[in-house]
């Protein structure tokens, strides 16, 4: 009975995890320079990360076959209303390019962040994101100082934009201090 009670509470374990649509967690390590990223928005528009040289970047890496994006939606845009107040940046990134109806139909109403696609996956490999959904955080520095495997909730990306936002803004006010 106990061995049977051992299979089923891994099985368990096993279903939640494929639940999350997870493979292998991320590994791009902390502080190491951000790799470049030009894709296509859901909308055709070109998004090209350069532009945002100097400012914060939250990329969430999700994928449209796995449905954990519809629980992140509203999340995400609690995130995103918060940029003015942290001075960044939220773009999303899906590593494939299937059920755009299904999420244009979804999202019907414009979304206040970018839905980009990279369906061919090279961003996706060069983030080595094997696993959805999937946060980084960028730093106006263009390096990675966070990252994490399955949406880990707001307040854990709060506290790193927080951080960041705080270092930026002690940087300008010494900077102030040593002209004068």
């Amino acid at each position: 009975m106990k061995a049977f009670a051992a299979f089923l509470a891994m099985l368990l374990i096993m279903t939640a995890q494929s639940a999350h649509c997870a493979q292998t967690p991320v590994s791009l390590p902390l502080g190491s320079k951000a790799p470049s990223v030009i894709l296509p928005e859901v909308n055709g528009k070109l998004f090209d990360l350069s532009d945002y040289k100097g400012k914060t970047v939250v990329l969430n890496f999700w994928a449209f076959w796995c449905d954990t994006w519809k629980a992140e939606l509203p999340h995400l845009r609690e995130l995103d209303s918060r940029k003015g107040d942290l001075d960044f940046t939220l773009v999303t990134i899906s590593v494939d390019s299937t059920r755009i109806a299904e999420f244009s139909q979804i999202t019907n109403e414009k979304l206040p962040f970018p839905v980009l696609l990279d369906s061919g996956g090279k961003v996706s490999d060069a983030y080595k994101v094997h696993t959805v959904p999937t946060v980084v955080v960028i730093d106006p520095d263009g390096h990675v100082r966070y990252t994490a495997t399955g949406y880990p909730g707001n307040q854990p990306v709060l506290t790193v934009l927080r951080r960041i936002y705080n270092e930026q803004h002690s940087k300008k006010a010494t900077g102030i201090l040593i002209r004068h």
